[in-house]
């Protein structure tokens, strides 16, 4: 077991996943060109955008490796800003990623001494000692949410990563999540590992930056499938990258368990908060309901809310605001995601994008949820 530390990376938007791919031209002009424009219509700085009928992409260690041309195909270079890019060099990114993949999982054994699954999807990687069934329904759950967001924005800003920049750990039971924080321990110092580092020794879920992890029990797979905390942790990856890490938390929180609730419709993860009563259901329904009832609170409240102070219904309300913000205009939710990638004021960035009011955003969400089916 390897007792060298990792150092973590700085939090930059789409970090290493627009680098100049290999074999550009050497000349410095032309490297330069070649880069993704930021200020492109098309791709808004990606570089790539979505082929709209993409299949599914989860691969196992273990099964024959998939048909690279297959591998690629959901996304393609920005017609715009990256014309002159040729389909063989995602493939040979595809590859590549595969490959970071793998070596990562070799790794991740070694550290550990265990036998690990790896699942891969376009957007991540998963080590795991979960079964191959549930490592696989976890693969198709990440897929789901990221061709969803693809095809819903038209963008990759909310599904920018790949297997070599995001990966999770699934284990199993308690002792192997004990064991594995030690391994932690001997790879990252206390300041790499998080304030929450020491409290999350009681939950089951860890969302540290480089290396995300979680276990289940049979008791609870018997409540929820291990998808959900995984897709709630890659949602909430990528709106924190499409954001650069500026998103507030109350987005943030919304956007995760939208995500888990676009896969599984139905909400079952959430951020540890002090309540005797756990909302597990529709979310989106239970606030419809709430609304007619004018039991939600205003928006400028909960968006000050501290999460120490949050009750079961302010979970619903967020993520019922944040499925507004996204599903009601798609194309101005991404504006303000790069809005706050600047560092522009949360609420300031909110209204200038939606070209409303905080009161009038409140009243049109209200309208947008009784109208819902």
């Amino acid at each position: 077991m390897t007792s060298d530390r990792i150092d973590i990376p700085r939090r930059s938007f789409l970090a290493g996943s627009l680098a100049t791919v290999a074999g550009a031209c050497p000349v410095a002009a032309q490297e330069e060109s070649a880069l993704p424009d930021p200020m492109c219509p098309r791709c808004g700085g990606i570089g790539r955008v979505p082929i709209g009928d993409a299949k599914p992409l989860v691969w196992m260690k273990g099964s024959p490796q998939p048909k690279w041309e297959a591998a690629i195909v959901g996304e393609q270079f920005c017609p715009i800003c990256q014309s002159g890019k040729k389909a063989s060099e995602l493939i040979a990114e595809a590859k590549g990623w595969m490959e970071a993949a793998l070596e990562k999982n070799k790794q991740w054994e070694e550290r550990t001494g265990w036998k690990l699954g790896c699942v891969v999807t376009r957007q991540a990687v998963v080590h795991t000692q979960l079964t191959t069934i549930q490592a696989r329904a976890v693969g198709q759950a990440i897929e789901t949410l990221t061709l969803h967001l693809k095809l819903f924005t038209d963008s990759l800003l909310l599904a920018s990563t790949h297997p070599d920049t995001l990966e999770l750990m699934m284990l199993w039971e308690k002792p192997a999540w004990d064991q594995f924080r030690k391994v932690m321990e001997k790879l990252y110092t206390r300041e790499q590992l998080g304030p929450s580092w020491a409290s999350a020794q009681l939950y089951n879920a860890y969302d540290h930056i480089n290396t995300p992890h979680t276990y289940e029990t049979p008791k609870s797979i018997n409540i929820r499938p291990p998808s959900c905390g995984a897709v709630f942790i890659v949602g909430r990856r990528q709106i924190n990258l499409a954001a650069n890490w500026h998103a507030p938390f109350w987005l943030v929180e919304g956007f995760s368990a939208y995500c888990d609730n676009v896969v599984h419709k139905i909400n079952r993860w959430y951020t540890v908060y002090d309540v005797a009563i756990v909302p597990v259901g529709d979310w989106l329904v239970d606030a419809k309901k709430l609304s007619s009832e004018a039991k939600l609170r205003p928006w400028k409240e909960m968006m000050t809310r501290e999460l120490r102070d949050w009750e079961a219904l302010d979970h619903v309300q967020t993520m019922a605001m944040a499925a507004f913000l996204l599903e009601s205009e798609p194309a101005r939710f991404l504006k303000l995601l790069k809005r706050l990638r600047s560092g522009e004021e949360p609420v300031g960035a909110l209204e200038e994008t939606y070209k409303a009011t905080t009161e009038e955003l409140e009243q049109r969400c209200a309208k947008w949820l009784l109208a819902r089916r």
